[in-house]
This record gives C-alpha cells, sequence and structure tokens, in this order.
C-alpha cells in the first residue's frame, strides 16, 4: 500500500515538472520571439532599410531586380558627399504618393551645374565622372539613342539642394526633369545600397 503511495506520489512529480518544463520553453521561445521582432523593427526603421531596384536608370551600377539594404542611421551621422549612391523619398505630386529612388548626389548645395556637349560641369569645371561612369556602356548608349548626357543648365542650387542623377541617363527621370528638381536633405531617406541578391551582385554600391 506504502509502495502504491509514493509511486503515484512520484508520477504526479514528473507531470508536474513536465507541465512547468513546457511552460518555461514556450516562455523563452516568445521571449526570443518578442526580442528578435523587436530588433527586426528596430534594424528596418533605424539603421537600414530593405530596397528593391526598379528600372534600368542606375544601369550597370544596380540592375532592375535586385535587393538589398540603404543605409538609414548614415543619413543621420553623415554629411551626404558627391558621388554617393542615395535612396532619394520622393511624392507624387497628383496622388501625394511616396516612393523611394535610387539615385547618384552629384550637384552639391551652392553649386551650379549645367551639361555641355556630354560633359557634366560643376561651376565651370568638367566633372570627373570616371569612377562610376562605365565608357564601354556610356558608349553603347551613345551608339543607341545618338547621346548619354543631354544638354541642361545651367542650374544654380539652393543652401540645401542637392542634383541627383541616375548612372544611365538616357533612362534616368531626375534632377534634370523640372517635374523633379533638386532634392532637399531631408528627402534622402538612406545612402549606399548593400545588394544582397542575386548573389553574384552582393556588395555596397
Amino acid at each position: 500500500m506504502l509502495m502504491k503511495k509514493l509511486k503515484k506520489s512520484s508520477s504526479f512529480r514528473y507531470n508536474e515538472e513536465d507541465e512547468r518544463t513546457l511552460l518555461e520553453d514556450i516562455l523563452d521561445f516568445l521571449k526570443i520571439f518578442v526580442i528578435g521582432t523587436v530588433l527586426i523593427l528596430l534594424f528596418i526603421n533605424f539603421i537600414a532599410h530593405p530596397v528593391t531596384v526598379y528600372g534600368k536608370s542606375m544601369d550597370p551600377t544596380l540592375k532592375d531586380g535586385e535587393i538589398g539594404f540603404t543605409n538609414i542611421i548614415g543619413t543621420l551621422l553623415t554629411e551626404p558627399e558627391r558621388g554617393e549612391v542615395v535612396v532619394v523619398r520622393m511624392t507624387d505630386p497628383d496622388t501625394q504618393e511616396t516612393s523611394h529612388w535610387v539615385k547618384r548626389i552629384i550637384g552639391m548645395p551652392n553649386e551650379t551645374i549645367e551639361c555641355i556637349n556630354e560633359q557634366i560641369y560643376i561651376n565651370g569645371e568638367v566633372l570627373d565622372e570616371s569612377e562610376y561612369i562605365d565608357e564601354d556602356y556610356k558608349q553603347s548608349m551613345i551608339d543607341q539613342f545618338g547621346y548619354f548626357n543631354m544638354d541642361f543648365g545651367p542650374i544654380t542650387l539652393g543652401e540645401d539642394e542637392y542634383f541627383v542623377m541616375g548612372d544611365n541617363r538616357p533612362y534616368s527621370k531626375d534632377s534634370r526633369d523640372t517635374s523633379v528638381g533638386p532634392v532637399h536633405k531631408d528627402q534622402i531617406f538612406g545612402k549606399n545600397v548593400i545588394v544582397i541578391f542575386p548573389l553574384s551582385e552582393m556588395g555596397v554600391k
């Protein structure tokens, strides 16, 4: 009789421990899930934001369909620089819908920018774009369209204005278009694009 009672008591304790362990596992999972979700939200909203490239305006630097992240916190810690790839927040004047465009900073505040015979001039001096404009690609666009850079300007930028352009000039709608114009610093949403897909294109652009 005593043995039966001991067995029952032991079995009860065993079941109690099982239930406690299961409950602890569930609580641990929920903690990890909540912490993970918070970290992901912090990452997306304050550190980096996912970006998908649409269209040909940044070819061949960034191609249609490439996926990556843009550095959000960098816009708070450092000033925009000429030549940087940036993600710009644009608002459609008709629908008021906001979208993100990937462009490159070409002109800085208070500068005068113009294009004459395929050359970009900043304050009267030729801008060297060899670091990011592929000459072979540029020539292929000239062969196809008869031009790469169409003449524009001169345009003098204001105190807080940046002139942005796509690397694939014939295909890019950017600050050259009067419906777009120069962008302000608070429109620069992110700096650089870190491509993660496709793997063959992985890297910082």
